[in-house]
């Protein structure tokens, strides 16, 4: 909690100089990919393999301070995320065809950009808060969730206003492997792999 509200004071401060000038809104839809992942296997031989996300969403505030010929762009953006695994059990037999799970984070990025021809070119690390999740893998035996107060990833992405109104495409990496939160039987797993994300935007200036 002091995190966000560290977080938050850093937004508005940089929100309240006199360089600001844009505020608004952004909506958006963010695909979530792990190419290649490795089967979590407990100490029972139970696996969970990482099947697939759905399309996810984002929404928050944005705002843009004008710095010569560069900008920089904060942001305060929740998002959600739901993948599904399959879990097969110790003869090979599959427990479950699905199992879901789902994620809700406060995303802050921080962006650092330029205008290049018509288009706003950007780059800069974001945060990402673990808000709240839900799983259905809770029913393994064993089975526990402990999730970090904070990751860390870098977003990059091209961006176009047509009015009061933005457009962009942005592509995210991570620096934590997927699924580092789960722990079976006292023991640390994940996917071996760190997730990246294709996000579409939409925002709209409030001023």
């Amino acid at each position: 909690m002091k995190t966000i509200q560290l977080i938050t004071l850093l937004f508005l401060s940089l929100l309240s100089t006199q360089g600001l000038s844009q505020l608004g809104v952004k909506l958006g839809i963010h695909s979530f990919d792990i190419s290649s992942p490795s089967d979590i296997i407990s100490n029972d031989n139970t696996t969970i393999s990482y099947n697939d996300a759905q399309i996810g969403f984002q929404g928050g505030l944005f705002g843009k301070i004008n710095l010569g010929n560069f900008f920089i762009e904060p942001r305060v953006m929740f998002h959600s995320t739901e993948v599904s695994y399959t879990l097969n059990g110790n003869n090979g037999t599959v427990i479950s065809n699905v199992r879901n799970e789902s994620f809700t984070n406060l995303d802050i990025p921080l962006l650092v950009g330029t205008k290049i021809l018509f288009f706003d070119a950007f780059l800069g690390p974001v945060a990402h808060i673990h808000l709240n999740s839900t799983s259905d893998i809770v029913e393994l035996s064993e089975y526990s969730r402990m999730f970090n107060s904070a990751e860390y990833g870098f977003r990059a992405g091209l961006g176009f206003e047509l009015g009061n109104v933005l457009l962009s495409l942005e592509y995210e990496g991570n620096f934590s492997n997927f699924g580092d939160h789960i722990t079976i039987s006292g023991q640390d797993f994940d996917f071996g792999e760190k997730p990246s994300r294709w996000l579409v935007n939409i925002g709209i200036n409030i001023f």
